[in-house]
């Protein structure tokens, strides 16, 4: 009996291990362009922004390539809601967006971009997905980058303030 219920343990055990998911890799997260970070958590207003949003010179806006942030081979949807050159922002609901999701509800998010023949939804690692823009609710060119559980931002995973100059090798956070 004493085997039995030694055996029945060892397969619950055996159970549990099998059961629990192997954890995600963490990744690392590259500043989408060369600019600098304009918010964070807050706006300058206060209200709550959960995100960073990073800036490049208004000049630039419809030249460079802005590339996804994260330093994994993902794939990425890519939706374009605006076909032409933005760069003040055109009304919420236009903005061009990638997103790769994750699991149990997570997503990482780019937002803002202009849209050039490399805007299509595919796996890669950094690669480009649009031009420097202000697509959607924005007041100038910028990507927008977010990491979120069923919509709700997360904001633990950036580790770079207000203020920074940031270039595409920049390290801005991890997920």
């Amino acid at each position: 009996m004493k085997s039995k219920s030694k055996l029945l343990n060892m397969l619950i055990v055996l159970a549990a291990v099998v059961a629990v998911p192997a954890a995600a890799k963490a990744a690392y997260v590259k500043s989408p362009l060369d600019g600098v970070v304009v918010a964070t958590t807050y706006y300058s207003s206060g209200s709550f922004h959960g995100a960073l949003d990073i800036a490049g010179p208004s000049s630039t806006c419809g030249t460079g390539g802005v590339t996804t942030g994260v330093v994994q081979t993902k794939f990425w949807t890519i939706r374009i809601h605006t076909t032409a050159r933005v760069c003040n922002g055109n009304g919420s609901g236009n903005e061009n967006s990638a997103t790769a999701a994750y699991g149990n509800g997570w997503s990482f998010r780019q937002f803002h971009f202009n849209r050039s023949a490399n805007s299509r939804s595919r796996t890669c690692d950094r690669c480009v997905i649009g031009t420097h823009g202000g697509t959607g609710h924005a007041t100038g060119p910028h990507a927008h980058v977010q990491y979120d559980r069923y919509g709700t931002r997360s904001t633990s995973w950036y580790s770079v303030g207000r203020g920074r100059s940031v270039s595409r090798a920049t390290t801005i956070g991890r997920i």
